[in-house]
């Protein structure tokens, strides 16, 4: 049988057969059963893209060496499962053993797909041939097919799923994270949303094909995308509409092209270069209309003037729907508005916030008052709530007072707007660790620093911290910072996984991502004194229009110690010279594919953090970059940047203590200036590099940076090796190599790095084995790894680490520690969920 199916070209009946096998197989075997359920996962998941193949053999009529590969790991696999049936419960050590093949078959599959990309590249390319058999030898298309196929394979990736199940990847040619357009986590608090829903469900049904569009309208705070997002995570709109909704935040300075690329990655789509906004819809047009099945697009904070982003996303596509969250009404436009709670539900939302187990343990009366001050507006019944719990009665009165006496901030929303800043305030009680004079309220007002909407970087603020406030470099005290903020209901933190919080601190966290209600009352806050007082400088420069003052300031320094500046695409890089002597840390985001840097920097003598992100899809060149004055810089920041302008730039900076490089391109120009870096930065202690999709190897001349404690290579997927001169660096205390997915082994000599106290090697899939010599590492105390490693024994020498505390794994990884942990009494294991990303197999 088998011989039978590899001869001839039918691909569909082994595809068949194997899940035949895990269905009949995993309804009667309760020992592999949740194996079997995975493994079934994954397989209808992947179908389509086998049954493409089996479509396009058929037309080409043809038998190709893919489609045996794939045959004869599906036949190896539908044996697996046949022999796992006659496992017996009693024998451990062979359940151990199959359960640890079943995840690999598992993983291989994903793997095959998701690192290699041969799946995608036999679809485009039987698709190319398709075209030829049909049409002849178009040119043109073929050229661009191949092209997007070359392309995909460079970007190929395995994805992480952060806390709220979003995915997030990187793409080798837009050089961004896919899940920008995911819809949001909602709170598993929620009151008083029962009607709106059914109401808003309803409406969504009846809209009729040729209005297309649907309006959610409410003032600020209200809870307009927590709604549209518990709409979309409903189960019958999830059947209805499958993986075709797309959520995208729009903002108050909307861009039409970068909304069009957000939904192109949520689709896993290359992102193509749109030379007009014109274009970006046709080919929007294209993409959505190749999509079978009904299609939902959530455009999240639309503000009336914006009116023109839903008139031109009003695609004439069937089965296609548009909801819209505003603060404003669009009359044109069929309207749901959402009310402010009720009292009773204001209260209850309240009591869930502001005590531990919801029922109140203060004066019955203070809590009435406190209830009305915040409106029947759910974000500041949260935030209001969770400020005051735990608090004295002394405490509420006072708040209750503050809350009467608070002056009208604006001419709108004043209630709202009276209640966050009582909270806001209420920060300035609690000192942090570093500076007796430094508060929460410091670290929170800082976050106006970036765009609205922005996902930040937590090691971009803790870069911030660090030189302002003496925080501790490793990043506990921020990651303390963090999670108050988010206790606070303050910011939004999206974890990697919730069970690893304590053990990887800020490497855990991928996000922080603040409400735009309150980055508003932030900006405001800031910009209460007059400008030449402002200690915080936050600047957004549509086109070339700068605030009024900044012309006026030419002569005159400023004493900003935090300066941050937002252009748009528009921007023409033409600065004046204004004079900022005071400013510590500068934040620079920007749109443009080539940006120049402002020359004042130059002057900028007490700057010690550099912070520079380009907001747009593809990597920026940046001109002047001209740092070399500037003898105090130790941080640099660097998002989505060519770091060619760095090196050619011969950057000597005698102070650097950290650079980041995050979806930055590499290129040759890393490679070739390797061998100057230990001279241009002679005290680097600390270089991060992520998601750089075209960093293939390390060059050896890095090893020649002694000083250095921490080194961080994660989501690089190109990365096939390390340098064997790893172990010149006899200072390293940190390793990370999370997600470098086609690394295969560590450097022999990783194991002289006798001060290394933290390694992660999670999700380095390609590793199928550890140093024997680990128990060198004498100064090892956390270990990642797992999730889809090859490792099938453990070096005999890890018993021998006595100061190894934490080892985080999977849970078949774990069971090789078992013997292990006989030796090593302290040893804490903590077993992690596995979250596989399928949304990469889907791109056509």
């Amino acid at each position: 049988m088998a011989a039978a199916l590899l001869g001839g070209a039918a691909l569909g009946p082994v595809f068949d057969l194997l899940l035949k096998s895990v269905i009949d197989v995993g309804i009667h075997i309760a020992t592999f059963r949740s194996k079997f359920l995975s493994l079934k996962e994954t397989l209808v998941y992947i179908k389509p893209v086998f049954d493409d193949i089996e479509r396009l053999s058929k037309v080409l009529d043809g038998r190709d060496e893919e489609i045996d590969m794939f045959k004869k790991q599906l036949m190896k696999g539908e044996e697996l499962v046949l022999k796992c049936s006659k496992i017996k419960r009693c024998d451990p050590l062979k359940k151990w053993s199959y359960s640890r093949k079943l995840t690999k078959l598992d993983n291989s599959l994903v793997k095959f797909c998701q690192i290699h990309g041969l799946i995608q590249v036999v679809r485009d390319t039987k698709q190319i041939l398709v075209k030829v058999n049909e049409n002849g030898k178009i040119l043109e298309e073929i050229q661009s097919m191949v092209r997007n196929v070359s392309l995909t394979r460079s970007g190929s990736s395995i994805g992480f799923t952060n806390s709220s199940g979003s995915s997030g990847w990187m793409n080798g040619s837009s050089f961004g994270f896919s899940g920008l357009s995911d819809v949001p986590q909602v709170s598993d608090s929620m009151v008083g949303y029962e009607v709106p829903l059914h109401e808003l469900k309803q409406k969504l049904k009846l809209l009729q094909e040729k209005d297309k569009v649907l309006v959610l309208s409410a003032p600020p705070g209200c809870g307009k995308t927590t709604l549209a997002a518990k709409l979309c995570q409903e189960d019958d709109i999830k059947a209805t509409y499958s993986d075709n909704i797309f959520f995208v935040t729009v903002t108050k300075t909307p861009n039409i092209k970068r909304i069009v690329g957000e939904i192109f990655e949520k689709k896993g789509d290359r992102v193509p270069e749109f030379a007009t906004e014109h274009v970006a819809i046709c080919q929007l047009n294209n993409l959505l209309g190749g999509i079978t099945g009904p299609i939902l697009l959530v455009l999240d904070d639309v503000w009336s003037e914006s009116e023109f982003v839903i008139d031109h996303l009003k695609l004439q596509i069937p089965d296609f729907k548009i909801l819209v969250t505003s603060r404003s009404v669009f009359p044109k436009f069929d309207t749901y508005k959402l009310n402010l709670l009720s009292e009773e539900d204001a209260k209850d939302l309240f009591c869930i916030s502001a005590f531990k187990d919801g029922s109140p343990d203060v004066r019955l009366d203070l809590v009435h008052k406190v209830v009305r001050s915040c409106g029947g507006f759910p974000l500041a019944l949260r935030v209001v709530g969770r400020s005051l719990c735990g608090q004295s009665e002394v405490t509420w009165f006072n708040r209750v007072m503050m809350q009467s006496k608070r002056q009208i901030l604006f001419p709108t929303e004043n209630d709202l707007l009276r209640s966050l800043q009582a909270s806001i305030d209420a920060l300035d009680e609690k000192a942090l660790y570093s500076r007796e004079t430094t508060t929460l309220r410091d670290c929170y007002l800082d976050l106006g620093s970036f765009p609205e909407d922005h996902r930040i970087h937590p090691a971009t603020l803790l870069d911030m911290w660090v030189e302002r406030y003496n925080l501790d470099e490793d990043g506990i005290t921020a990651m303390a910072i963090f999670l108050e903020l988010s206790s606070q209901n303050l910011v939004n933190l999206a974890l990697a996984r919730q069970d690893a919080r304590v053990v990887l601190g800020l490497h855990n966290l991928h996000y922080i991502q603040q409400h735009d209600m309150l980055r508003e009352l932030v900006i405001h806050q800031c910009d209460e004194k007059p400008v030449e007082e402002r200690m915080r400088i936050y600047i957004n420069i549509k086109g070339n229009d700068f605030p009024r003052w900044w012309f006026e300031q030419r002569l005159q320094p400023l004493q900003a110690e935090v300066l941050s500046i937002v252009t748009d695409e528009d921007f023409s890089s033409n600065w004046d010279d204004v004079r900022f002597p005071k400013v510590e840390v500068l934040v620079l985001n920007f749109e443009t594919r080539t940006y120049n840097l402002p020359p004042f920097i130059k002057q900028m003598s007490q700057l010690k953090t550099l912070v520079v992100t380009n907001n747009g899809f593809f990597p920026a060149n940046l001109n002047n970059f001209q740092l070399c004055s500037l003898l105090n810089l130790k941080r640099i920041n660097l998002e989505r940047i060519s770091v060619t302008s760095i090196f050619t730039a011969n950057l000597q900076l005698p102070n650097l203590r950290k650079i980041s490089l995050n979806m930055c391109e590499i290129g040759e120009a890393f490679e070739n200036s390797a061998a100057k870096m230990p001279y241009m930065w002679p005290k680097l202690v600390e270089m991060n590099i992520e998601y750089c999709s075209d960093l293939t190897k390390v060059p050896a001349e890095t090893c020649d940076l002694v000083d250095l404690k921490r080194l961080s290579i994660c989501y690089c997927h190109e990365l096939v090796a390390l340098p064997e001169e790893v172990g010149r660096l006899t200072n390293l205390e940190v390793l990370r190599l999370h997600s470098c997915t086609k690394l295969a082994k560590l450097p022999k000599s990783v194991v002289k790095l006798n001060k290394l106290k933290f390694l992660d090697v999670y999700d380095c899939v390609a590793m199928d084995n550890l140093p024997l010599e680990m128990d060198q590492l004498c100064s090892l105390q956390t270990l990642c790894m797992g999730s889809s490693l090859g490792i099938d024994e453990l070096p005999d020498s890890l018993q021998k680490l006595v100061k190894l505390e934490d080892v985080v794994c999977d849970e078949e990884t774990s069971y090789l520690w078992d013997s292990v942990k006989e030796h090593l009494k302290n040893l804490r294991i903590t077993v992690m969920e596995e979250h596989v990303n399928l949304n990469l197999l889907h791109r056509s």
